[in-house]
């Protein structure tokens, strides 16, 4: 990974969805490295291994063992910079803790399943921008 790629992470208990985001992503985002996995468990040691290089957490919303809600809450806990995305074919406008976390800023954005791979590139994209806006406001801070 050179140093001015940062990781992308897709999370999702659905081997073939992490393996289609997997090769749409890395084929089609610039700069980006673009790691899945589908145990949310091991996604959250990897990210914990390397939470400096990451920019993006993508994590569905129901999986065993960590849900995404409470994965990206870890992930934002540990690193405030990382954008997150949580996505989901099931509606969770009107879960409280969905609500609260968005509130919080804990998930900075939606994905609902299914997706096009053309809406998908495009949330990545914004997400990625919005990162690299932040980290260089940040770095002017200094």
């Amino acid at each position: 990974m050179s140093a001015n790629n940062r990781i992308v992470s897709v999370v999702d208990d659905d081997f073939s969805t992490t393996r289609l985001f997997h090769e749409a992503l890395s084929e089609n985002i610039d700069s980006v490295s673009v790691v899945s996995f589908t145990d949310p468990i091991i996604a959250l040691e990897h990210f914990s291994d390397n939470k400096d290089a990451y920019a993006l957490v993508i994590a569905d919303l129901r999986m065993p063992g960590l849900n995404g809600l409470e994965l990206l809450k870890k992930v934002k806990t540990s690193n405030s910079n990382v954008r997150t995305i949580l996505m989901s074919a099931y509606n969770f406008e009107e879960d409280i803790l969905f609500l609260k976390y968005m509130e919080e800023g804990i998930i900075d954005s939606t994905i609902d399943k299914p997706v096009t791979m053309n809406r998908l590139y495009e949330r990545v994209r914004d997400e990625l921008q919005a990162y690299q806006l932040k980290n260089t406001k940040d770095a002017k801070k200094l």
